[in-house]
């Protein structure tokens, strides 16, 4: 696996190193030249983690060195091993993976399990310092993470379903008390992408850790969806991404995206995120309640996750938001018992078509340039359309273990059933890129956190986090203004849509079937409609100015020519054109 160069630290071996007043303050000015952590690090083997600590106590250090306390006393900074220094980072990034809770045995586990795997890998095995996940250690851990919300001990799994099985009663008594509708009932909920992640035994899988250039398959996105119990209104998707200015979009109106765009560092839904797009998504319910002659009074329904605050409750008197119990998310919170998976499945059937498409399914090689080239505006476009993939009777089927009393059942096919056409289908679109694939590969891409990530997976999302803040600081460093928005030139403009406009015709002329080509003919020209609008309006203006242009220089060249007449104050002024007409008229 690729790391950063200059990126790994020597073992200290656990012992303290006492840094100098001086030494410190020299990590002081570095830190005021704007040199960056990472590049400390690299220039001085120091941790980030200490070299941090000591620019936030830089103001203490300097009021040190100014009273005259000598270098021996200075405050010894203990180096800790770098396989537990290694092991908790890639613990955080685990935690924060996993949906539910995790208990302290379930985490006691996973860091002996990163630890044993770091210490085998380690250049000399013997030498690793032994960790055994004391209760001591997990206090500190929570502590240097701000890891909260973590339980010492297990809840049994009875409870879970127990409160699963009390909870639509709960909510069934509620819409009768104060009268909901389905249109008024909703459902949000988020999920991560892998947006490039493909099946392990592809070729690009297997040439992912050497090929110059690739971008790790394991970036990854969460998305936001919302609907309500219907079927009738889908929210536009809210996509969280570690990066706020990707290169993929630079100079596109992140608001034309057909998704709302939001940026966190980890590329997860946050407390802050989540208060935001409330009060967006706000508006948009209450203009569609008034379409419908519905009252503005909405019931939300949202799993109790930490970044879902309660204060979300609070934003609107007329929205009542509704915390599903805790665990209780995979049994019974509708947009998770189909919805999610269908788009999964459709998202990944519309990316391998899209590769299908670029290399024509033959070449593998040119399957992997075309895959380097995969980012983020492309998933973005393939996330819009796989969630217009899912229909209405989808949507409004998945409430029916929360709404058993009130979900119409549908005749067509069940979400289940749906789901496995559109596996089946993936399975058939890979084997024509020419990967060998089964139904078990395709379960992992739609489902890969159902499965435990290995020591290896998260130092690839380590690394992808890492990279992301170097990309956000270069981006920083090398553009003091905003991307100019790009602009399309209306000669350009034209000249693209002649020339789709004769291939098209061309379509017409040669095809012997004659309804193959109208079809496809029609639905490129109706897609293409759009810029044929902008086109006629740009020369609609054009022509508007040249008429305003020429109408302007008309009145001018008639204001100079008009003759003088006597004033009464004996002053000479010019006469108006009206009084000049008339004149002439009577004359």
């Amino acid at each position: 696996m690729s790391k950063r160069p200059g990126s790994k630290i020597p073992n200290n071996g656990g012992k303290r190193k006492t840094f100098s007043i001086e030494e410190k303050l020299e990590i002081i000015k570095r830190f005021e030249r704007n040199e960056r952590t990472c590049d400390i690090a690299r220039a001085t083997g120091i941790k980030e983690s200490t070299l941090r600590a000591i620019r936030d106590n830089a103001v203490r250090i300097k009021e040190t060195s100014m009273t005259g306390v000598t270098t021996i006393s200075a405050k010894s900074v203990r180096i800790r091993p770098k396989e537990i220094a290694e092991m908790e980072r890639l613990l955080s990034i685990w935690i924060e993976g996993k949906k539910s809770r995790t208990t302290f045995l379930t985490i006691k586990g996973k860091a002996l399990s990163i630890y044993a795997d770091l210490k085998r890998k380690a250049a000399n095995p013997a030498e690793v310092a032994p960790f055994r996940a004391s209760c001591g250690w997990f206090s500190g851990f929570k502590h240097r993470y701000n890891v909260q919300n973590l339980q010492l001990s297990g809840e049994a799994a009875s409870a879970e379903h127990k409160a699963a099985k009390k909870f639509p009663a709960v909510i069934q008594k509620l819409i009768k008390e104060e009268g909901y509708t389905l249109d008024q009932i909703f459902n949000f909920d988020e999920t991560i992408i892998y947006y490039k992640r493909l099946p392990r035994r592809t070729c690009i899988s297997k040439a992912e850790k050497h090929a110059p250039g690739y971008k790790s398959s394991k970036d990854r996105l969460t998305v936001l969806f919302g609907a309500n119990a219907s079927g009738d209104l889908k929210l536009k998707p809210v996509v969280v991404y570690r990066s706020d200015n990707p290169r993929a979009l630079k100079g596109i109106v992140k608001a034309s995206l057909g998704v709302h765009y939001r940026y966190s560092k980890k590329g997860r839904m946050t407390a802050q995120i989540c208060i935001d797009i409330f009060a967006e998504f706000f508006p948009i319910i209450e203009y569609y309640c008034k379409k419908k002659n519905l009252a503005f009074k909405i019931l939300i329904i949202i799993d109790n996750a930490p970044s879902h605050p309660p204060t979300i409750a609070e934003l609107n008197p007329k929205v009542k938001f509704v915390f599903l119990p805790q665990e209780t998310t995979s049994l019974i919170q509708p947009l998770n018992l189909g919805a999610m998976a269908l788009f999964k499945a459709y998202y990944l059937r519309r990316a391998l078509k899209m590769l299908i498409a670029a290399t024509g399914g033959e070449n593998v090689e040119i399957a992997l340039e075309f895959w380097k080239r995969f980012n983020i505006k492309m998933a973005i476009d393939i996330i819009v359309e796989a969630w217009n993939d899912v229909t209405q009777e989808c949507l409004h089927r998945v409430w029916k273990k929360m709404l058993p009393n009130l979900i119409q059942d549908f005749e067509g096919v069940e979400p289940a059933e749906q789901f496995k056409k559109i596996k089946a289908n993936c399975v058939d679109l890979a084997k024509q890129v020419g990967f060998e694939v089964e139904d078990k590969d395709i379960d992992e891409l739609l489902e890969p956190h159902s499965n435990d990530l290995t020591t290896e997976d998260l130092q690839q999302l380590a690394d992808d986090q890492a990279e992301a803040e170097d990309e956000e600081d270069d981006d920083d460093d090398n553009e003091s203004q905003k991307a100019t928005p790009r602009q399309l030139d209306t000669s350009q403009l034209l000249g693209v849509l002649s020339v789709i406009e004769k291939q098209l015709q061309w379509l017409e002329d040669n095809d012997y079937n004659a309804e193959r080509s109208r079809i496809v003919v029609h639905g490129i020209r109706t897609n293409l409609e759009p810029y044929r609008q902008l086109l006629y309006e740009r020369r609609r203006l054009a022509k508007q100015q040249k008429l305003d242009i020429y109408f302007k220089l008309i009145r001018k060249k008639h204001l100079e020519d008009r003759e003088p007449y006597p004033s009464t104050s004996g002053v000479t002024t010019s006469s108006p054109v009206s009084e000049k007409s008339s004149s002439t008229t009577s004359q």
